[in-house]
């Protein structure tokens, strides 16, 4: 029914009804699955690797892992990069735009108003009226329209709206901590490449040194011009392994340049130089299986989907229902000289409408299908996300304990090289021994200590992967602007 000013001699009478029906109705339960939480998945107790003295068992992992490194050159970066990196930049503007997306679809549960008004003057056809009239007309009021939110539309948009913010959010997070291991991966090998190229000068300049003992001795005819020749040839070969550093070099250079957000080659002064590959912390937190999953931002990304995905199942059901509304106008009409605010003038109405779609050839059920097949997606996304987090992590601490252990094989073998390369270089100078025992101890010993450089570097990257895998990087105090999440954290 429509109030209008026909019938007002009843309207506080109906009016009050409307709205004690309007409240409630209102509470009525929304139609669709609500949701229930993160599927039931089974979640190991610990890890499979045994963990050594080195890693320490923790339910929170450190939030600026970075620093355990002490490389205040590493932390100046990620600082940096925190501020002026492209892709958090984009993260953070796909926050602000769900923001205000929310902000758009949350309106749609209060009444909304617009002002409407018209001023224009008249004139009637002489010939069909017999009388030739001019009169200024003058209208100016309110449109209200309120939607009764009966089987739960607007609040299943408004979930899904708020579930999708949850998202981005989350993917903000996530890409911050890609970014902070990205930047310190990048940092490592680019250390791991200088110090590889210091042994590859190291090499050179050793090689140069055999071959002056060889020509010596050429000269005093002592040994064949194969053993020159063979020298030769070991220089030009250690030579040739410099220009692939310098250029892996400059290729970290540039990442490191682009992913603080600056042009390619804009780093090379600041960077340059061997200071050396950080020390693998003495203790490293391991978070347990279970706290991965509320500190990784992908799986409650992944989490954030799932409610999207639940809510918007109900707004495909709540599209079956008829959706109704209040609407309602009061304003003034008034012409010539009428008074344009007096009684006279006044005109307004008030009632509900509806619309139901009665036919739709199989639409809407359609829809509903989608919707479930979407949201069947974002169970099995999530559960995939949890997997590849356990696996990641796993992966991490095994590479780590094997190449701990590499590692100090390798370390062994270059000190019992080096012994041996100076013992056969004096035996060589001595006449005991024929070049090819020298270049064989001079070529094991840069092939040791390039993979002890190598692995120095993979232990610091084991640990990068291991805190990446845990989601560190991040708390709930580190996405900028304001709050409209109901359960940001």
């Amino acid at each position: 029914m429509i109030f209008t000013k026909k019938n007002s001699k009843i309207f506080p009478i109906q009016f009050l009804l409307y709205l004690l029906v309007f409240s409630a109705i209102t509470g009525c339960k929304a139609v669709g699955p609500d949701y229930e939480g993160s599927p039931e998945m089974d979640v190991p107790e610990n890890w499979n690797n045994d963990l050594s003295n080195e890693f320490v068992e923790q339910s929170d992992t450190q939030k600026q892992w970075w620093t355990l490194l002490d490389d205040p050159i590493l932390n100046d970066l990620i600082d940096r990069a925190a501020i002026d990196n492209l892709d958090a930049k984009i993260a953070l503007s796909r926050v602000e735009e769900a923001r205000a997306n929310y902000g758009v679809v949350e309106a749609a549960k209060f009444p909304q108003i617009d002002a409407v008004g018209d001023v224009s003057r008249k004139s009637n056809s002489k010939s069909a009226t017999g009388e030739k009239n001019t009169d200024n007309y003058t209208s100016i009021g309110l449109d209200l329209s309120w939607e009764i939110d009966i089987f739960g539309y607007v609040r299943r948009s408004i979930e899904a709206a708020d579930a999708q913010l949850d998202a981005t959010i989350e993917n903000y997070r996530d890409v911050m901590v890609i970014l902070y291991a990205e930047i310190a991966r990048n940092y490592i090998a680019l250390r791991t490449s200088q110090l590889r190229l210091q042994f590859a000068l190291e090499n050179v300049k050793s090689q140069r040194e055999t071959l002056n003992i060889v020509n010596a001795r050429y000269s005093a005819e002592l040994v064949s011009e194969v053993d020159v020749l063979q020298s030769e040839q070991n220089l030009a070969a250690a030579e040739s392994y410099v220009p692939l550093f310098y250029a892996d070099i400059d290729e970290l250079f540039n990442s490191l340049a682009v992913l603080l957000g600056k042009n390619p080659g804009s780093l090379n002064q600041e960077l340059k130089g061997n200071k050396g590959i950080p020390h693998i912390p003495e203790k490293t937190i391991v978070m347990l299986p279970r706290e991965i999953l509320r500190q990784r931002p992908d799986i409650r990304k992944a989490e954030s989907r799932l409610v999207q995905e639940t809510a918007e199942v109900g707004i495909a059901t709540a599209e079956q229902y008829p959706r109704f509304n209040l609407n309602g106008t009061f304003g003034y009409d008034a012409r010539g000289s009428d008074s344009q605010f007096s009684s006279n003038s006044r005109y307004w109405s008030f009632g509900p409408n509806f619309r139901w779609d009665l036919f739709d050839a199989g639409a809407e059920e359609s829809a509903i299908k989608v919707q479930d097949a979407q949201l069947e997606q974002a169970r099995v996304n999530y559960e995939k996300t949890v997997l590849t987090a356990f696996e990641e992590v796993e992966n991490a601490l095994k590479s780590y304990k094997e190449e701990k252990q590499r590692n100090a094989s390798l370390r062994a073998s270059v000190k019992a090289a080096k012994k041996v390369n100076k013992i056969t270089v004096a035996r060589y100078t001595s006449g005991l021994i024929d070049f090819q025992e020298v270049q064989d101890a001079e070529r094991v010993i840069f092939f040791q200590e390039d993979e002890l450089a190598k692995s120095d570097g993979s232990l610091v990257q084991f640990i990068i992967q291991l805190y990446k895998a845990m989601g560190g990087g991040w708390d709930n105090t580190d996405v900028p602007a304001q709050e409209i999440s109901n359960e940001e954290a």
